[in-house]
């Protein structure tokens, strides 16, 4: 399965031919607290190097609509952004990513979360890859941070501030605790991965819409517990033939918060891992086997 993944050829184009610009994106953030970080985020989007008449953000809040409303009104002037509501059912990301993909008029979706802070050229280091291929998805590395002391004026008068911030331990990265990306031994070897849908993390990823809607969006079944709703989203795209690529110059810096408990984030993973394996026994195996993985 990992030679259906070797995504070279699309690669090389990215690396040896020029950029454009034509097409459009919708940058969908779910949201459900946090007004200071989701400022931050928002801010970030402001500065890209790609055209802003190309970007619009769709903020898809499924709680604390106030503060969502706040921030969507805060950044009107500065960027097309918009507010969509959803009632609170527990941890909802599927919902709110789909609730977003479907008022999205573009053709681009970058999934991404309320608290990634994202360089100047984030948005264009995806959407090289869309320019060059529509059987493609891109995946973009993590970097977490402790952000709390970071304004958004920060963000805009020297992005240096954020960019230099060392890496800490992050329960949203690893149970254990880890300073790097957990993915990246598996990212470094995508075009040979027998499940590159494993590092497929809904909190910096890029989809065609029309491939989204083709594999019957993002499967709110997951809905009530934390996790897996992305690597089961990843996977169907993979099986329709879509390659999962790995866009490393597409960090993000995501904000340390408290917001999900290291016990809400263990049990709903437990919940949704036994989803996702039995729907993808294989993958199970692999998880475990391979991996070595029990969460």
């Amino acid at each position: 399965m990992g030679l259906f993944n070797d995504y070279t050829d699309i690669e090389h184009k990215v690396k040896t031919e020029p950029r454009g610009h034509e097409l459009s994106l919708s940058v969908v953030i779910p949201f459900h607290a946090g007004r200071g970080i989701l400022a931050k985020t928002v801010t970030s989007l402001t500065q890209q190097t790609y055209p802003k008449d190309r970007i619009e953000v769709i903020i898809a809040a499924d709680a604390n609509h106030t503060d969502a409303k706040f921030i969507t009104e805060q950044y009107e002037r500065e960027i097309d952004i918009k507010l969509v509501t959803l009632s609170s059912n527990g941890w909802g990301a599927a919902s709110s990513r789909n609730a977003g993909i479907y008022v999205a008029r573009n053709d681009v979706i970058v999934s991404l979360d309320a608290d990634m802070i994202c360089p100047p050229s984030f948005l264009e280091s995806h959407m090289v890859w869309f320019h060059k291929s529509t059987k493609i998805a891109t995946i973009g590395p993590k970097k977490f941070v402790e952000a709390s002391k970071i304004q958004p004026a920060d963000i805009v008068r020297n992005f240096t501030l954020i960019s230099s911030l060392p890496e800490i331990h992050s329960v949203s990265n690893n149970l254990i605790g880890s300073r790097k990306d957990k993915r990246i031994p598996e990212l470094k070897d995508l075009k040979i991965h027998p499940f590159p849908s494993n590092c497929f993390h809904g909190g910096n990823l890029a989809y065609w819409r029309e491939d989204a809607l083709d594999v019957g969006l993002w499967d709110e079944t997951f809905n009530g517990n934390y996790g897996y709703e992305d690597i089961d989203f990843g996977q169907r795209l993979f099986e329709k033939g879509t390659k999962l690529v790995l866009e490393g110059d597409a960090t993000t810096y995501h904000q340390e918060s408290n917001f999900v408990s290291r016990n809400e984030r263990r049990n709903g993973l437990s919940m949704n891992r036994i989803k996702l394996y039995e729907r993808y026994p294989a993958l199970g195996r692999f998880r475990r086997d391979i991996l070595g993985l029990v969460r």
